[in-house]
């Protein structure tokens, strides 16, 4: 009956949608800690990692940026505000770049219809910002890991305004005044 009630409030499509609601809003959380902790300790964290422990550290955030990434994309598609852009948007990010070009798919990254590889250069795995990324034709690029997580952070933010918005609309859709004082309170929380 709970989940019923819910899917009237909120106008969700269907009872299960309150159960994604909070298993996504669970991995916003944790994996938001995860993507800031990383930001504050760097690769290193100011101690001598091994190797291992310094891919597990890269490894570990460009992972928590996709959950998160993901969780956005479920309650951006609950609440209706979920447009075929945001997929791409996130996908032209370079930390989504990163993600699958030496995370998830190093060996086999999709460029242009062709199947290609990526490495990344040993040397850069420090607490500089940044990671030297080579391709195929051994050709390296510096990308600045804690401005790409950064700007993440900023485009995150963003859709989940939108999410929220449309949250408030949807429970107080027949009560102006509330809504009102809602998005008011929003504002303010944002500090704009």
């Amino acid at each position: 009956m709970f989940a019923d009630k819910m899917k009237e409030l909120f106008k969700f499509q269907n009872i299960e949608s309150w159960s994604f609601l909070t298993s996504s809003l669970d991995t916003l959380g944790d994996s938001h800690f995860a993507i800031v902790s990383f930001l504050n300790n760097n690769i290193e964290n100011g101690k001598k990692f091994n190797k291992g422990e310094r891919y597990l550290r890269l490894y570990g955030v460009l992972s928590s940026v996709y959950i998160h990434f993901r969780a956005i994309s479920t309650l951006s598609g609950l609440v209706k505000t979920k447009t075929s852009k945001l997929e791409q948007e996130f996908k032209s990010l370079d930390i989504s770049f990163l993600r699958n070009a030496i995370s998830a798919h190093p060996v086999n990254f999709e460029l242009n219809g062709n199947k290609t590889n990526f490495t990344i250069a040993r040397y850069s795995l420090n607490d500089s910002d940044t990671i030297d990324v080579i391709d195929q034709q051994n050709e390296f690029k510096t990308y600045d890991l804690h401005k790409s997580l950064n700007t993440y952070i900023e485009f995150s933010e963003r859709k989940l305004e939108n999410v929220i918005q449309k949250m408030i609309q949807n429970r107080f859709d027949s009560s102006a005044l509330k809504r009102e004082e809602l998005m008011n309170k929003f504002e303010k929380i944002k500090g704009r």
